[in-house]
């Protein structure tokens, strides 16, 4: 398991990173979201024909886990918000709006069972999220995923730190 720096800002930092080494169009979208629903999410399409081995692996411990430092509280329900955004950003590429809004609410609907009656609305809210830049990096390129993260999912900032930067 790899940990990285800090929260939100290395998120986006690794989001930006590997955008910038995919390949120019369809191929490069497809190697980009592959690669970060990999490391940030636990999804390994290689696995599927392993129907247990794939689900166990995306309810895990991804390999690069960032922490919830600088997400926005409305995104938080445990210690790697980053995850379960990223697996809905897989989906919402990979299906239609309506489906990959099934696939999200199935998703809860076995965690609200497997954990004992808890329903998490931020990770409700963070999938929709998800699901919606999904669809965005299906039609554009992975350049964008950064920014649409960034003005998501950041937390805001106080009126004293945004008074604390130079200007």
């Amino acid at each position: 398991m790899h940990r990285c720096n800090s929260g939100f800002n290395a998120f986006l930092a690794y989001l930006q990173e590997m955008a910038a080494q995919a390949p120019a169009g369809w191929p490069g979208s497809v190697w980009f979201l592959l690669r970060i629903g990999e490391d940030c999410a636990g999804i390994r399409t290689q696995d599927v024909m392993n129907p247990l081995r794939f689900l166990h692996q995306m309810a895990g411990a991804p390999p690069h886990q960032f922490g919830a430092d600088g997400f926005h509280p409305d995104f938080v329900d445990d210690v790697n918000p980053a995850r379960h955004y990223i697996a809905f950003v897989f989906v919402g590429f990979w299906l239609p709006t309506f489906l990959a809004m099934l696939v999200l609410y199935a998703w809860e609907i076995a965690g609200f069972i497997r954990y004992g009656g808890y329903w998490s609305l931020n990770d409700v809210r963070s999938g929709q999220i998800g699901v919606l830049h999904g669809r965005w990096l299906r039609r554009t390129a992975p350049v964008v995923l950064p920014g649409l993260t960034a003005g998501a999912l950041a937390a805001p900032t106080t009126r004293n730190e945004s008074a604390a930067q130079p200007v």
